[in-house]
């Protein structure tokens, strides 16, 4: 099955949203990216996932797992 992809629109949308991380606060960079990054924001770890994921787990409940 063949999923839609975001347009830049709502990718705009999620660049900057706060998140967690592992349990730590978070953000979401790279509108440009193929693939957003979501880094810690006073952590070294960042880490990417699709577009699709990002938008379903902020909706969820914006805790994202490495």
């Amino acid at each position: 099955m063949k999923y839609r992809e975001l347009n830049q629109k709502e990718k705009d949308i999620l660049v900057g949203s706060e998140c967690f991380l592992n349990g730590k606060p978070a953000r979401i960079h790279g509108r440009r990216l193929n693939f957003p990054i979501v880094a810690q924001i006073d952590g070294p770890l960042a880490i990417e996932y699709a577009w699709k994921t990002t938008q379903r787990i902020l909706n969820r409940d914006g805790q994202f797992k490495a």
